[in-house]
């Protein structure tokens, strides 16, 4: 049995983005990327993993300050001193150039430096083991990598780690599932995509995700994964959470509040189910209230007043939003004109375009294996380019 974390895209020196509101805070809000890193190294003791795999962007840039070098090698001898051998392959982000680094990695942590694939074996008290990967050198590779990776060798365990999106084409080095899953290894760590994916069960082929949101749109995180494989049995994978705090959004009725003191005291009073946490306060029923009751001065100003009370429990508020009633308007009504919609769609006609424009969509499991179909882009905009016609009455060939 071969047991192992397999993490991705850290970003360990990377700023919060969104907190405009809280700027006076940022420098207090770096702690949790450091405590992340801890927290994930106590699990790999506490776990007395095999190996930890680190799959790109454990840096969120490709010059790491000297005290984050620092800081991540001091916890990578944390596991040299368990006998935990730690895997890294850089990303497009934290690309890598031997000259921008002020110490020696330790002796636990084995890297990939070039955009050649390698591999690197090790053991086990049991089993053997063989990890195939690659690194960035710059920040980008518009052709895929996986003809270059072996076949699978003959170990116990063979694991490919590939920090890269799905698609044909791209600038992080394109792939297709299915020729992932030709090669037989038994599990596939991805990075890049910061949303935790599971592209395929036989065998895994699986996008850890980003362990701690920096933005507001990264607030489905889960953590890492904690790989168990044994002979002849399904592998099991478990996500352990390691962030520190999250990204909600909470719904606040001031039904009642006639005031802005009452409505303020409601804001006051109000606590979030989550102990540590960036909020987005959606403000519900203020029909109430006086007309304009929240200026955007004043917006300001609650939120720095909410903040000098509510971030000391951990519970920051980033933004108030006001709930509007939604407008009686015509549904489906395309708000451009005839000639700007036939200039969008020329534009995603280019299969760059295109596919960045769905790779958010990449990352559910269902519907990447549709994108896949050389037929799909074409069909796509067909049905598009067919529904402008049908919008502006107009029949093609009339343009």
């Amino acid at each position: 049995m071969v047991r192992f974390i397999h993490a991705a895209d850290l970003h360990i020196d990377r700023s919060f983005e969104g907190l405009s509101a809280l700027k006076e805070y940022q420098a207090f809000f770096l702690h949790y990327n450091q405590r992340m890193l801890q927290t994930l190294v106590d699990v790999a003791l506490k776990e007395a993993v095999d190996f930890l795999l680190l799959a790109g962007d454990t840096f969120h840039q490709n010059r790491p300050t000297l005290k984050t070098q620092r800081l991540f090698f001091e916890q990578m001898e944390r596991l040299a001193l368990a006998n935990i051998p730690v895997y890294l392959c850089f990303g497009n982000h934290d690309y890598y150039d031997a000259a921008r680094y002020w110490f020696d990695f330790p002796r636990n942590v084995h890297i990939f430096v070039s955009e050649d694939v390698a591999t690197i074996t090790g053991q086990t008290a049991h089993e053997r083991y063989a990890i195939s990967a690659f690194s960035y050198c710059q920040p980008w590779i518009t052709a895929s990598k996986v003809s270059e990776f072996p076949m699978r060798m003959d170990v116990d365990v063979h694991i490919g780690m590939y920090h890269g999106e799905v698609g044909t084409t791209g600038n992080y080095a394109p792939f297709q599932v299915v020729d992932l899953q030709t090669k037989g290894y038994d599990y596939w760590a991805l990075g890049h995509i910061h949303v935790p994916t599971l592209l395929a069960n036989q065998p895994p082929i699986c996008y850890s995700g980003t362990p701690l949101g920096r933005t507001k749109k990264e607030d489905t995180v889960t953590g890492v994964q904690l790989v168990t494989i044994a002979q002849k049995q399904a592998p099991v994978i478990k996500a352990v959470p390691i962030a520190g705090i999250q990204w909600v959004t909470r719904q606040l009725s001031l039904a009642g509040c006639t005031s802005k003191k009452a409505a303020l005291e409601r804001m006051l009073g109000y606590q979030v189910d989550v102990p540590a946490c960036f909020v987005q306060l959606e403000l519900l029923d203020t029909e109430q209230l006086p007309k304009d009751w929240l200026s955007p001065i004043e917006k300001q100003e609650v939120l720095a007043y909410l903040n000098q009370v509510q971030g000391q429990t951990g519970q920051w508020v980033y933004d108030l939003i006001l709930s509007v009633a939604p407008k009686n308007e015509e549904q489906g009504v395309l708000p451009l004109d005839f000639s700007e919609w036939q200039l969008l769609l020329q534009t995603y006609q280019d299969e760059h375009v295109f596919q960045q424009t769905i790779e958010e969509l990449w990352t559910q499991p269902i519907l990447s294996q549709l994108f896949q179909t050389p037929t799909f882009q074409k069909s796509v905009l067909a049905e598009v380019g067919q529904r402008i016609y049908q919008e502006f009455d107009v029949q093609e060939g009339e343009d």
